[in-house]
C-alpha cells in the first residue's frame, strides 16, 4: 500500500543538491539498498525533531490507532524513547521504583539521571521458579510506596520478552516499557513505549513513545526527545513507521484475527506433548517452551531450518506475529513435535534469575577501583543478553550468587554517596 510519505517521495523530481551524498542514483549505484527512500529534512519533508507536517500526522495516527492523547516516534528505538521518558519525568537525585527485570536501557537512564534505584522483584511465575521474571504484584508495588512516599516516577517492563503483564494501579507517573507489546492495548500508564518492529511489520530500529494523561509535560518530553535521537533521521524507518500505521488501519482486525487463530490451533497442539512444556502468558504471542535444555533445543530447530529468538536454561523462546503463516507454524509444531519424541537432553544449568542484593549506591556514582571482592560494591554492569535484563548493575553489592555466576570477573567500587 502507499502511504503519504511514501507517495512524496514518489513525486519527488527535485536535483538533490544536499545530503545524503548517494543522492538517490540508483542507476549508478543499483537497487542494492532503498537508496530512493533515504532523503532528509528539506522542504515538505517535515521535520521529526520540530514535526509540523508529514511526520506530525504519522504520529496522530499512530495516536489515534492505539488511543493514546499524543504518539512521538522513535527512529533510535525504544531505548532512546525510554531514556527520554525517564529523563522527562525525573530530577537529579529522585528515588525511582524499579522493576528489577527492566531492560539494560532503564538502568542506562538510572545511571545518566543519577536517579535513586528502589528495585521491584517480581513474583515467581508458578511451575517456571528459576527460569523467568514474572509481573510485579500490587502488593509489591503498595509496599515500596508506602516505604518511599517521596518516589517521583515507577518504571516496569509489561509485557516482558516471555509475555507476561503486569496490571498495577499506580498513584505516581507510571512508565512502562511495552518494547514487546506493541499489538496489544495499551496499558494504565502516563508514558507507553513501544517498538513497532518486534512483534509488527516494520523496520528494526522503529518505535513509538505514547503519552497517557496529563501527568506529563510534554515541552520537557520533546526536548529530551530531541537529546536521545539523532538530528538526522532515516527517512527509510521514518517510511516504515508510516507503512506499518497504514497496514494496521487497513488489516488490522483481520490480521490480528487469524493469528489469534493460528496461535489457538498451536496451543491446542501443544497440549498434547509429552516432554516439552508451553508456558501460557498473559501475550500468548511469545512462544516460550520449556524443553529441558533451552541450548540443545535450539540447535535441534536450527538443524531443520528455524531460528528462535533466543535458548537460555531450560527454555527455548519463539516469537510470533501476524506475518507468520499457517505453513510456517505447522513448521514449527512439527519440528518440536519432533523434538518432544526425542529423550530428554542432559538439563541445563538454571537460567540467570538473581536474587536480590543491596544497591546502596547510585548507579552514576560507582566508582572503579582494580581488585574484586565478595560484599563490595559493582562498578560494572553484568549482562545476559538477550533479554537484556542485568544480573548486576554498579552500586550493587556483589554476592556469592553474582560473582559465582559463569566465572565471571567482578570489578568493585568503593562504597561512596553523594551528596545532593
Amino acid at each position: 500500500m502507499n502511504n503519504e510519505l511514501l507517495a512524496a517521495l514518489q513525486r519527488l523530481q527535485s536535483t538533490p543538491f544536499h545530503m545524503p551524498g548517494h543522492k538517490r542514483n540508483t542507476a549508478l549505484l543499483g537497487g542494492a539498498l532503498p537508496y530512493a527512500l533515504d532523503i532528509t529534512e528539506i522542504e515538505d519533508f517535515d521535520n521529526l525533531q520540530h514535526p509540523a507536517g508529514l511526520l506530525q500526522d504519522i504520529a496522530g495516527r499512530a495516536a489515534a490507532l492505539w488511543g493514546s492523547d499524543a504518539a512521538y516516534c522513535s527512529v533510535n528505538g525504544s531505548t532512546g524513547a525510554i531514556l527520554a521518558g525517564i529523563r522527562a519525568l525525573t530530577c537529579p537525585g529522585d528515588t525511582v521504583l524499579v522493576a528489577r527485570n527492566c531492560h539494560m536501557s532503564v538502568f542506562h537512564a538510572l545511571e545518566l539521571c543519577r536517579l535513586r534505584p528502589v528495585f521491584l522483584e517480581p513474583d515467581p511465575v508458578p511451575g517456571w521458579e528459576g527460569e523467568l521474571h514474572g509481573a510485579i504484584a500490587q502488593s509489591t508495588l503498595d509496599k515500596a510506596l508506602q516505604a518511599h512516599r517521596n518516589a517521583a516516577l515507577c518504571v516496569l517492563t509489561s509485557p516482558t520478552y516471555e509475555g507476561v503483564v503486569s496490571r498495577v494501579h499506580c498513584p505516581v507517573p507510571l512508565l512502562v516499557d511495552a518494547a514487546h507489546g506493541a499489538h496489544l492495548p495499551l496499558p494504565q500508564a502516563d508514558l507507553v513505549v513501544m517498538s513497532l518492529h518486534k512483534t509488527l511489520p516494520a523496520l528494526t530500529q522503529t518505535a513509538l513513545l505514547h503519552v497517557c494523561g496529563p501527568r506529563v509535560n510534554r515541552s520537557l518530553l520533546e526536548h529530551n526527545l530531541r537529546v536521545f535521537q539523532t538530528s538526522s533521521p532515516s527517512y527509510v524507518l521514518l517510511c516504515s513507521v508510516a507503512e506499518c500505521i497504514g497496514l494496521l488501519e487497513q488489516h488490522k482486525i483481520a490480521w490480528f484475527s487469524q493469528w489469534q487463530a493460528r496461535l489457538d490451533a498451536f496451543f491446542a497442539h501443544a497440549a498434547r506433548w509429552r516432554r516439552l512444556r508451553l508456558l501460557a502468558p498473559d501475550d500468548r504471542s511469545k512462544l516460550c517452551v520449556d524443553a529441558g535444555n533451552g541450548a540443545h533445543a535450539a540447535a535441534f530447530l536450527r538443524a531443520r531450518g528455524i531460528e528462535p529468538e533466543y535458548a537460555r536454561g531450560r527454555c527455548v523462546l519463539l516469537l510470533t506475529s501476524p506475518c507468520d503463516t499457517e505453513a510456517m507454524m505447522a513448521c514449527l509444531a512439527e519440528a518440536l513435535d519432533a523434538l518432544d519424541a526425542q529423550p530428554a537432553p542432559p538439563p541445563a544449568a538454571p537460567a540467570a534469575i538473581l536474587p536480590a542484593a543491596p544497591c546502596p549506591v547510585t548507579p552514576a556514582f560507582a566508582l572503579l577501583p582494580p581488585a574484586a571482592c565478595l560484599g563490595r560494591v559493582a562498578a560494572e554492569y553484568l549482562w545476559q543478553y538477550p533479554p537484556g535484563i542485568p544480573l548486576c548493575i554498579p552500586g550493587q553489592v556483589i554476592t556469592q550468587v553474582i560473582a559465582g555466576r559463569d566465572q565471571i570477573a567482578v570489578q568493585t567500587a568503593v562504597e561512596e554517596f553523594l551528596n545532593f
